[in-house]
């Protein structure tokens, strides 16, 4: 099940409780956790857990009684012996504010936990096309763009590496030989998009091709530093083997 825990405080009356924000995706399901009143069943009257202001359980602790909202009935599990709230299948409309609350006997109900609990949905398959595409036998130059719900995301590779334009934090391109992955991502989900590489780039042939980091430029003048150094050794050697037969 993906889940993230953020641990926070959130106001609540009486004395605080430490609160929680929970992430879950859609369909799963989550355990609440009451905390706190271990001490206190000698003397516990209810225990119950609400959804905002409408309690979906309600533990009677003098008979054991546990009465559930029918609208929650078959979606959720109370421990009697924990006071753990467990909710299943949860639904966007489930997003909200759930709190356990406590009543000890001649005393007021006290609030012992509270979550903030955000549904969300599975993270949508992107989409990748192509928006130009430009090859020779040693480069290779493609940009495309990666597209997620309302978000989309420009990268222009190489054959080498793809390099992405824009923060959007919740989509990435990368390229692994020779596939291109576009990547759509949430806080509990992700999917993928893969596009082959190969046949954007015809003409590009990998053997040909700098290597990472190094511009086709920067190649070019690398040979012909390479080229005139050779043929300034080429004239050095033949001028010394000149002076030295005529010194013979």
């Amino acid at each position: 099940m993906f889940l993230l825990l953020v641990i926070g405080l959130m106001s609540t009356t009486g004395p605080a409780v430490s609160a929680g924000e929970l992430l879950v995706l859609e369909g799963e399901s989550v355990t609440l956790e009451a905390t706190g009143h271990e001490q206190d069943k000698k003397d516990l009257k209810r225990m119950s857990w609400s959804f905002y202001e409408q309690e979906i359980v309600v533990y009677s602790h003098k008979n054991s009684d546990v009465d559930y909202d029918r609208v929650y009935e078959a979606r959720v599990e109370f421990d009697v012996n924990t006071f753990f709230l467990r909710l299943k299948n949860l639904q966007k409309t489930d997003s909200g504010l759930y709190k356990a609350e406590k009543t000890l006997h001649g005393k007021q109900k006290e609030t012992v936990a509270e979550y903030m609990i955000y549904v969300l949905e599975h993270a949508a398959a992107p989409t990748l096309t192509v928006v130009s595409n430009w090859s020779s036998s040693d480069s290779c130059n493609v940009t495309l763009n990666c597209t997620g719900l309302n978000v989309s995301l420009i990268s222009r590779c190489n054959g080498i590496v793809c390099s992405q334009e824009g923060g959007v934090t919740s989509l990435s391109i990368s390229l692994n030989h020779n596939t291109v992955s576009c990547n759509h991502s949430n806080p509990v989900s992700w999917r993928q998009t893969t596009m082959e590489f190969k046949p954007l780039c015809p003409l590009y042939r990998d053997d040909l091709a700098p290597p990472a980091g190094m511009s086709p430029c920067l190649l070019k003048a690398l040979l012909v530093t390479v080229v005139l150094t050779t043929m300034v050794t080429a004239v050095i050697t033949v001028h010394i083997r000149e002076k030295l037969d005529k010194s013979k």
